[in-house]
C-alpha cells in the first residue's frame, strides 16, 4: 500500500498527499499519485530526453523521444504518458532505451532540413542539442528529403518553416489549452502532416509570441526577431513588462545597445511563464531613431537643442517664480507608466519643491479600490464576470488565468456591462466562488453598485487598472489630496513628510486632471509639467486637452517622443525607457517587481527620477538620491507609516 504525506500546515488543513514509491535507475523517490514517470524521473536526476513534453500541457506521446523501459511492461514505453504505480520499476539508461532513442531522433532527422547556419533557432534549438547528445553521427538517409515554401508569414509576427517541424504539437496543443483560441492545428497525417492556422484569416492569437518559445525545432520562429541576432550575441536582463498592469516577468535580451527580443520569465504567481503579443513584440519603440536624446528649450517660437543646464535652469527658475507668486499656478500630471521611484520623486518635487498639491495621475474619475483576489486566484474562481472590457483586450495574460478557470475549473465566465442585470446580480449572489473583473473607467456609480453587492454577498470585486504602474502612482501619491502611503495631505501624518523632506507641505488638497486642464483653460495654471509617454492620451475630453495646451503660458514634456504635447512644449527633457534604468512597478494586484537596467541611456537621456532629482536641488532641497535604491529605502520608511482607511482614498477626485 501505498505511503502518505500530510502537507505542510496551511491557514485551513491541507488534504493528505497519497504517494508513490518507485524506483528509477536504483534511485528510490516518492512522488504524489497522478505524477508522470518523466517528471518523476527528473525528480531522480535521471536525464531524459524529450520534444513534446511540457509540464503545463497535457501529454501527448507525440515525439516519441522519451522512451524508458518500465518492469513488467513488454514494450518500451514513453514517459510523459505513464502514470507512476506503486514498486514500479524504471530504466532510462540501458542499452535497449538509449538505441530506441536514438532510432526516433534518426527518424524525426530524415526530412529535417540542414538549416543549423541559417536558423533562428541555432545555438538554443533542443533538436540541436538532442542531436549532438543522443543522435548518431552519420545520416544514413540519402534521398532527398520533403520540401514545403520556406517562411511562410502566418500571423504578423510569426513566421512558419513547415520543413523544420517535427509535428510535437506543442504550438496547437498551447492554442487549444491555455490560450483557448485554438487557432493552429495539424493539416492532413503522416508525412504531410504540416502545421497550419485553422482559419484563412491566419494566426491571429494574442499570444502567438509563445508558440515561439515553445517550439523546440525552430519551426515557428519570430518576424521582428528574424536574422536580427544570434543568441549567444546578446546579453539578457530580468526585467517588467511595461505594456499592460499585469507586470508580466520578462527577459529583455539586447545587442550593441538595442532591443533584440523579449521572453517570457517564469512567476508563478503572476505570468507563470507566458507572454501576450503586446508584451513581446510592441516595445521595440525604445530601438526608435525618433526618440529625442538631447533636452530642447523654445526660442523664437522653435525648439532648440540645449544643455541640460539650460534645459533644467530654465524649468526651475520658471516653476519658482510662479510658484513665489502663488504655489497653485503650478501643476504637474505624471504617467502611470513612470516607475515608482520616478513618481515618488515628481510628487516631492511639487510638494516640496513648489508647495503644490496640484498632483494627478489618472485620465478619469474612478475611486481606487485595491483588487480583492490575487492574479493566480482568478484561476481558480468558480464564476467569473468581466465589466466594461474584454479581458483579453485591456490585460490579455488575465485572461490566461480566466481561460485556465473555465477550461480546468470549469468556471462560468460572461461578459455584461449591465451591473443591474439579473444575470450579474445572480452570479454576484453565489458568493465566494465568484470574481467580478470590473474596467477602471466605468461609471462610478457602477462601481459602487458592484461593490456594495459583492461586500453583501461574499464575492471578489477587482477593479482593474490599465497601465504598468497605476497602482504604484496612487501609493506613491501622484493625487491632489494622498501623500505616498496613502496619507491624506491635512492628517496628523503630514509632519512626518515635512521632517523628512525638510520643509513644510501644502495642507489644502490640490487639483485633479480635470481641474488641472481647466485651470490651464481659464488662466489660474501658468505653467504644467507633463512627465512620462501621453499621460493626458486617454483623457476622455481631448477638446479640454488640446485648449489647456495652448492656452497655459508655460508648458514643461519630460518624454522619449517629440509628438503630440512635446511638440507644444516650452521646455522639452528627453526621458529614458524602462529598460535603460531600474527601478519598480506595482502590478494590478498591489505586488512590487524590480525591472533592472539592460542597457545604457540613448544620447543625453536620463531617467525621470534623476531630472526630478535635479530639479530639486535647483530648487534648494537636499536630495540624498545616487540611486532608485536610495529612493526605494525612503519609499520603504514612509510606508512604514499606517495608510490611510481604504474608503477614504476612494473618494479621491
Amino acid at each position: 500500500m501505498a505511503d502518505t504525506a500530510t502537507a505542510p500546515a496551511a491557514p485551513q488543513e491541507a488534504p493528505a498527499v497519497e504517494l508513490v514509491n518507485l524506483t528509477i535507475d536504483g534511485t528510490k523517490v516518492s512522488v504524489p499519485k497522478g505524477t508522470l514517470v518523466i517528471t518523476a524521473a527528473f525528480q531522480a536526476g535521471a536525464d531524459i530526453p524529450y520534444f513534446c513534453h511540457h509540464p503545463r500541457l497535457k501529454p501527448a506521446g507525440a515525439c516519441r523521444m522519451c522512451l524508458v523501459k518500465i518492469e513488467k511492461m513488454n514494450k518500451i514505453q514513453t514517459a510523459c504518458t505513464v502514470p507512476v504505480a506503486e514498486g514500479m520499476v524504471v530504466d532510462t539508461i540501458s542499452p535497449e532505451v538509449k538505441q530506441a532513442q536514438s532510432g526516433i531522433l534518426e527518424f524525426l532527422l530524415i526530412n529535417h532540413p540542414l538549416d543549423c547556419p541559417i536558423c533562428d533557432r541555432g545555438g538554443e534549438c533542443p533538436l540541436q542539442n538532442m542531436t549532438f547528445q543522443y543522435g548518431p553521427g552519420v545520416t544514413r538517409f540519402v534521398d532527398e528529403k520533403r520540401h514545403f515554401p520556406k517562411a511562410v508569414p502566418i500571423s504578423e509576427y510569426v513566421v512558419l518553416d513547415r520543413e523544420r517541424c517535427i509535428q510535437c504539437a506543442r504550438c496547437t496543443r498551447f492554442t487549444e489549452e491555455i490560450s483557448g483560441d485554438g487557432e493552429l492545428a495539424i493539416e492532413s497525417r503522416g508525412n504531410s502532416a504540416i502545421i497550419s492556422p485553422f482559419t484563412p484569416e491566419g494566426f491571429k492569437s494574442k499570444f502567438s509570441g509563445n508558440t515561439i518559445e515553445l517550439c523546440p525545432v525552430g519551426a515557428l520562429t519570430s518576424r521582428t526577431y528574424r536574422f536580427a541576432a544570434r543568441p549567444w550575441e546578446f546579453q539578457s536582463q530580468d526585467s517588467i513588462c511595461s505594456m499592460c498592469g499585469v507586470g508580466c516577468s520578462i527577459a529583455v535580451q539586447t545587442r550593441n545597445g538595442e532591443l533584440m527580443r523579449v521572453n517570457g520569465r517564469l512567476n508563478e504567481e503572476v505570468n507563470e511563464e507566458w507572454t501576450c503579443d503586446r508584451g513581446k513584440f510592441e516595445q521595440y519603440w525604445v530601438n526608435s531613431t525618433d526618440r529625442i536624446n538631447e533636452p530642447h528649450l523654445r526660442m523664437a517660437s522653435q525648439l532648440r537643442r540645449v544643455t541640460w543646464g539650460q534645459a533644467l535652469d530654465a524649468v526651475s527658475k520658471t516653476l519658482k517664480d510662479y510658484a513665489a507668486t502663488n504655489p497653485n499656478s503650478v501643476a504637474g500630471i505624471a504617467s502611470p507608466r513612470c516607475s515608482n521611484e520616478d513618481l515618488y520623486l515628481f510628487q516631492r518635487l511639487f510638494r516640496n519643491g513648489l508647495g503644490t498639491n496640484n498632483l494627478d495621475h489618472r485620465t478619469n474619475d474612478a475611486p481606487y479600490i485595491p483588487m480583492q483576489t490575487s492574479i493566480a486566484e482568478v484561476g481558480t474562481a468558480k464564476t467569473i464576470v468581466a465589466v466594461g472590457a474584454e479581458i483579453d483586450d485591456v490585460l490579455p495574460v488575465l485572461w490566461l488565468r480566466v481561460y485556465k478557470a473555465i477550461s480546468k475549473g470549469n468556471a462560468n465566465y460572461f461578459r455584461n456591462d449591465d451591473v443591474k442585470s439579473t444575470e450579474v446580480a445572480d452570479a454576484i449572489a453565489l458568493g465566494a466562488g465568484t470574481i467580478v473583473l470590473a474596467w477602471h473607467n466605468i461609471p462610478v456609480a457602477d462601481i459602487e453598485a458592484l461593490r456594495a453587492a459583492c461586500a453583501a454577498s461574499g464575492a471578489k470585486l477587482n477593479v482593474l487598472l490599465p497601465d504598468a504602474n497605476s497602482v504604484g502612482a496612487v501609493n506613491m501619491g501622484v493625487l491632489p489630496d494622498r501623500l505616498p502611503a496613502l496619507q491624506s495631505v491635512s492628517n496628523g501624518a503630514r509632519p512626518v513628510y515635512e521632517t523628512l523632506w525638510g520643509g513644510p507641505l501644502p495642507a489644502e488638497p490640490g487639483l485633479d486632471t480635470r481641474g488641472i486642464l481647466e485651470g490651464c483653460v481659464n488662466g489660474t495654471i501658468k505653467a504644467l509639467y507633463l512627465m512620462g509617454p501621453d499621460p493626458l492620451k486617454n483623457f476622455a475630453d481631448q477638446e479640454l486637452v488640446a485648449n489647456a495646451l495652448n492656452k497655459v503660458p508655460f508648458l514643461i514634456v519630460q518624454d522619449l517622443f517629440n509628438n503630440g504635447a512635446g511638440r507644444q512644449a516650452d521646455v522639452f527633457l528627453p526621458s529614458c525607457s524602462f529598460i535603460e534604468k531600474e527601478g519598480t512597478f506595482t502590478n494590478i494586484e498591489g505586488r512590487i517587481q524590480k525591472f533592472k537596467k539592460a542597457i545604457e541611456p540613448r544620447g543625453q537621456s536620463k531617467p525621470d527620477w534623476q531630472i526630478a532629482a535635479d530639479l530639486l536641488v535647483r530648487l534648494g532641497k537636499h536630495v540624498p538620491y545616487i540611486s532608485p535604491r536610495d529612493i526605494a529605502r525612503e519609499i520603504a520608511q514612509v510606508a512604514a507609516a499606517k495608510a490611510a482607511p481604504v474608503s477614504a482614498v476612494e473618494t479621491a477626485s
